[in-house]
């Protein structure tokens, strides 16, 4: 689970960049779309809006620094939180014992150090609320598909003569492609519809409403479509403007690509016709618009007319046509160089982390109370110091990943304290002071950080806990403790769990090097670590 939020809130942090950066881009390009009207082409415009979407949907390109606050722009502040340091990271923790601390057995005890209780970060909520409604706009993409699945399974194949009708108008394209041509009763203006098999529905009683020249416009305009593989492109199109969904400048460029890309499949038609011809097609476009308009519509179905409002603007590119010049070519090769360069800006991600390193070298050192508060924030249970150490300054390693438990016991190791966990709170505790209070003791099968203190029993088999104490005396640092339960034939040891795992070992090596079992005599408890206690 934790790795899925991990990727998830990696993957939206990334959209938020793509989309921050691709707003600029879409401006400029409507800019450049205006001013270079007269030397672009209406494929040309349409081709410009390629640069766009590979802008918001490739995470690679050229990387340019955007300013040193460029990390703090993208980045979730809660997430600025303490872990330990990957081995690609520079580690600056280093042995820094604590000296001078005033422990007893009550050190623990006192009030939360914590402000509020967040239950999940900011960034973290925001993914969230975007893969909600990716999904309901994903689901509902897909309920749309199968309604229009639905009406192309109750439509009409098309006759002989309205096959010859259509074959006329494939040979003028010169398309070869087998497409299908039907028609339905539940659809008021012609569509082109399938993505890797398309085909062109025409609504039952469009040969009442318009003349036969009129059709053969119509299907020419499907037929052109088809052949520019538009159906394809406005597919990406729409799922890369469900990505971002939440930016309202990825709409309006999608509405404005798929204008430019019925302009452009106007001008395709127009470069087969006589100008006589072309004047005629745009006053089938016009009494197309005056066709209702109630029908069903799929958001990535191809027609004739997708908007009223933009048929001005078809009209006036159709009224002032003209084939595309080698000065045209020039130019836009120039403009969409530029844009395709500029789409594939990325942030010089390398260059904050450097920063970032650096910057966590300049603050290695932290007050215990506030190393406390940011460990809350990533393990979500409350973290508790006592009065008596919450002032002391520690060494630790600041990155921006999520600390875990493990981390935080390593981290307070190397300060010489450690932490466990009882009755629903995490208490930070100076390590001299573990062997006194409720820590974990080892199960079977449980499993343990190496770093965490815990409480362990030894049963021995061959050899005698008596007298194998004083062998295992070095093996156990002075904050830990080792004692002999001779009546039992066991050692009890408490000590951070990957020495008690090494102690172990070392005890099996010597029970197997023992070549019979020895005969212990019941003495005196002897310890190891920790105060010593003479005999009186």
């Amino acid at each position: 689970m934790e790795m899925l939020t991990t990727g998830l809130t990696t993957f939206t942090g990334w959209l938020l960049i793509a989309s921050f950066k691709s707003s600029p881009l879409i401006i400029a390009l409507l800019l450049a779309q205006y001013g270079l009207k007269k030397y672009l082409s209406a494929s040309a415009r349409h081709s410009l809006w390629l640069s766009v979407f590979i802008c918001l949907s490739i995470p690679f390109g050229w990387e340019i620094s955007l300013g040193k606050h460029t990390d703090n722009l993208f980045a979730d502040p809660s997430h600025t939180l303490i872990s330990m340091p990957s081995s690609t990271q520079v580690s600056i923790v280093e042995n820094a014992p604590v000296t001078d601390i005033q422990t007893n057995s009550g050190s623990t005890t006192g009030q939360p150090t914590t402000a509020a209780d967040h239950p999940i970060s900011l960034h973290l909520l925001l993914s969230y609320i975007w893969a909600g409604m990716f999904f309901c706009l994903s689901a509902l993409t897909l309920w749309q598909v199968q309604r229009f699945n639905r009406i192309k399974k109750n439509t009409v194949p098309a006759n002989d003569l309205q096959e010859q009708r259509l074959q006329i108008s494939k040979n003028k394209l010169r398309v070869n492609k087998k497409i299908p041509l039907l028609y339905s009763h539940h659809i008021q203006s012609p569509l082109t519809f399938g993505l890797f098999k398309p085909v062109i529905i025409l609504p039952i009683d469009i040969e009442q409403q318009l003349t036969q020249s009129q059709l053969s416009y119509v299907l020419l305009h499907e037929l052109g479509h088809i052949q520019r593989r538009d159906i394809l492109w406005n597919w990406l199109a729409y799922w890369v403007t469900l990505l971002h969904w939440f930016n309202p400048i990825v709409w309006y460029a999608s509405k404005c690509m798929k204008a430019d890309m019925e302009i452009a499949c106007d001008a395709k038609v127009l470069a087969h016709l006589s100008q006589q011809d072309r004047n005629d097609y745009g006053l089938t476009l016009i009494n197309v618009s005056q066709l209702s308009s109630k029908a069903p519509r799929l958001s990535h179905s191809l027609g004739i007319l997708e908007n009223h409002r933009e048929l001005k603007n078809r009209l006036i590119m159709i009224k002032e046509f003209t084939t595309m010049t080698m000065k045209k070519s020039f130019v836009f090769g120039l403009v969409f160089s530029a844009f395709a360069v500029a789409s594939l800006a990325q942030p010089d991600t390398k260059q904050d982390e450097i920063k970032n390193i650096s910057a966590s070298n300049n603050n290695s050192r932290m007050i215990l109370a506030e190393f406390a508060k940011r460990a809350e924030k990533d393990l979500k249970i409350p973290v508790l110091v006592g009065n008596a150490l919450s002032d002391l300054n520690i060494r630790v390693s600041i990155t921006e990943t999520p600390l875990d438990y493990g981390q935080l016991l390593s981290q307070l190791k190397i300060n010489e304290f450690t932490a466990y966990k009882s009755n629903g709170y995490i208490q930070i505790i100076a390590v001299r002071d573990a062997r006194w209070l409720a820590i974990p003791t080892v199960e079977k099968g449980k499993k343990y950080f190496d770093d965490e203190y815990v409480t362990d029993s030894i049963k021995l088999d061959k050899t005698c806990a008596g007298s194998i104490l004083a062998t295992l005396r070095p093996l156990v640092p002075q904050y830990g403790h080792l004692t002999a339960m001779e009546s039992a034939n066991m050692l009890i040891i408490s000590d951070f769990y990957s020495n008690t795992v090494r102690v172990k070992a070392m005890i099996k090596m010597l029970e197997e090097n023992t070549p019979q079992k020895v005969e212990c005599r019941t003495a005196n408890t002897a310890t190891a670590g920790g105060p010593s206690r003479e005999k009186k």
